[in-house]
């Protein structure tokens, strides 16, 4: 865990960037602190000479610049400094805010996209073990958080603190005996800062907590509202819901009454010094030692002084709670990578896949998903895998693209550990058409084309061609420019599936992999999908889960696996002569094929 001193040199260095924007802000700010000095500073020679008969002489602006400047001003002269200065204060104050805003949102933009880059490249443990909401939340929340101790708290510290130093100048020019009495609020301000930063950082963080939490049960919720509908789950999500925004309501009440507290007692302390100023001034100027304007001057800029103050005393609730954000932000920008330190590459595989005495097993799982595996897969050869659930046939398809490393044994390809080969290059290598597919809110082209950079339509054709696909793209209004809305929701299943197949022929890669590409669909879809993907195994060196058995008749080899661990391997017909553990698949296959359930039972 960084500490809060690492944290924040850590956001100022994602600031210091971009120099330019910042520098035009600070010097902004310091005009708009010389400009709220600067009227404090004219009314004394407004109240004075305008109003007091003393023409000539400007008592607090005379002892900061030389007499020459300041002796015998017209009446008008002061009402005009006046204006200007407020002229200047626009100015800057509009220069300030675009400044900021611009470096806020610059830096957000950057830190994004660097939690994004992460994202991509986190390995898949990482979401099988967290909320995609929390993710989400990280990416969507957090960052803006840190804004406010970004740019927010830089504007305080450099503007406020300016600002009470010229303050505090002046009121020394006035009456050094009067201003010592400022001081006697800054040690009650030390201790609640001290007293408060702590509790804020922890609020914040557990504010950000609560905030993820009620984004992961609402992309939950939402992602999937079919089944909440259809179960009756809506009760049940709201009471979730509910539950999360209670957690991040009172998280909210918690961290504003704490806010309230320090900045309530913070103002108390400043509230009886000045009375205690004013009081002793008001002595001093019936004793003649402070002019009427010197007065006047004084409580004004003393009063001046509470606002920088107050926020000066808030700027730790800013900082605290933007750490905490900080904290998250970083947390998941340095998380580690997805292990790439080989260098082998290839342009095109031969294909042949080699399974060497290979164990797995999830996390902290005692069980093995794969004990002592053992398979050679000839290129271009259809290598069917069947089981029951557990058995172990998801595990081998997930390894061959690195998505987890085998724990003992090697997984070779054409002869070379998957660990050698970079990670980009071995992917490269794979096509995958699965039973969920993911489609993107993009048109049809864009999904064929996925992830080739320059989309060549020509290609495009061939592949939704080959794909039995390009019927009803084209029948479509827009056709291969269709927007097909999130994950191809207005799609057919059968349509969703073809659309898969012909992104894996444009790929044109040397290994497939099909996990149940054809178990969700009806008899119709089924078949023109098994053509499509008839059409894609040809050359290829195919790796298929199937749970129908029928799909994978004609597999070069059928590996039935049980436990973890290889049982029998043959083709279809050897398998149903040995009388194991494929015959027992089939059998019940059959039997639920004709039973008035239609149930399949493996």
């Amino acid at each position: 865990m960084q500490s809060s001193r690492e944290l924040y040199f850590r956001i100022l260095r994602h600031t210091l960037v971009y120099k330019w924007p910042l520098l035009a802000s600070m010097l902004s700010l310091g005009l708009v602190a010389v400009t709220e000095a600067s009227f404090g500073w004219l009314m004394q020679p407004l109240i004075d000479m305008n109003f007091g008969g003393k023409a000539g002489e400007l008592p607090l602006i005379g002892k900061i610049l030389p007499g020459d400047i300041t002796s015998n001003w017209p009446l008008w002269g002061v009402p005009v400094a006046l204006l200007g200065v407020a002229v200047l204060r626009f100015v800057a104050t509009y220069v300030n805010a675009y400044a900021a805003s611009w470096l806020a949102a610059r830096v957000q933009h950057d830190l994004r996209g660097l939690m994004f880059a992460r994202l991509m490249r986190l390995p898949v443990a990482t979401y099988d073990q967290e909320s995609a909401g929390v993710l989400l939340s990280r990416v969507a929340n957090d960052v803006g958080a840190i804004t406010q101790a970004n740019t927010q708290v830089l504007t305080v510290l450099f503007k406020d603190s300016l600002t009470v130093i010229l303050l505090l100048t002046s009121l020394f020019i006035i009456d050094w005996q009067l201003t010592l009495f400022c001081f006697a609020v800054i040690p009650g301000i030390a201790i609640c800062v001290t007293l408060m930063g702590k509790r804020m950082r922890r609020l914040s963080l557990f504010g950000q907590n609560a905030v993820a939490n009620l984004v992961r049960i609402l992309d939950e919720s939402l992602g999937g509202q079919r089944i909440v509908k259809v179960f009756g789950g809506q009760p049940y999500e709201e009471a979730r819901f509910d539950q999360a925004a209670k957690h991040v309501r009172h998280a909210m009440v918690k961290l504003d009454t704490t806010s309230a507290l320090n900045s309530g007692v913070v103002m108390l302390i400043v509230a009886v010094v000045l009375a205690a100023i004013i009081y002793f001034a008001s002595l001093r100027s019936q004793a003649d030692v402070l002019t009427a304007g010197a007065f006047i001057t004084f409580i004004m800029q003393m009063l001046q002084l509470q606002q920088p103050i107050k926020s000066l005393t808030k700027v730790n609730e800013q900082l605290q709670r933007g750490l905490a954000a900080a904290e998250t932000v970083f947390g998941l920008i340095d998380r580690p990578s997805e292990p790439d330190t080989g260098t082998h590459t290839v342009a095109r595989a031969r294909g042949e896949i080699r399974f060497e005495n290979v164990r797995f097993r999830y996390g902290s799982s005692e069980r093995w998903a794969l004990d002592g595996v053992d398979l050679t897969i000839a290129p271009g050869e259809v290598v069917a895998l069947v089981g029951g659930s557990g058995g172990g046939k998801t595990t081998m398809a997930t390894l061959l693209p690195r998505f987890y490393d085998p724990l003992e044994g090697a997984l070779k390809l054409d002869g070379v550990d998957l660990r050698d080969y970079q990670l980009a290059n071995l992917r490269q290598q794979i096509a995958m058409v699965s039973q969920d597919v993911v489609l993107f809110n993009d048109t049809l082209a864009a999904n064929i084309a996925y992830g080739a950079g320059q989309i060549d339509m020509d290609k495009v054709r061939a592949a939704a061609k080959a794909a039995y696909a390009a019927d009803f793209i084209e029948a479509m209004p827009k056709g291969y420019e269709t927007q097909i809305g999130e994950n191809g929701v207005r799609l057919s299943g059968g349509q969703r599936q073809r659309l898969a197949i012909a992104r894996a022929l444009y790929k044109d890669a040397p290994i497939l992999i099909l996990d149940e590409a054809t178990s969700a669909l009806d008899s119709e879809s089924e078949r023109q999908v098994q053509a499509a993907l008839d059409v894609l195994m040809k050359g290829r060196t195919t790796l298929v889960i199937a749970h129908r058995l029928s799909t994978i008749e004609n597999a070069d080899r059928i590996v039935a696996m049980q436990g973890g661990r290889i049982a029998e391997i043959g083709t279809h017909a050897e398998l149903l002569t040995r009388g194991g553990v494929y015959a027992r698949l089939h059998s019940k296959q059959s039997m639920s094929a004709i039973s008035p359930s239609g149930e399949e039972q493996i």
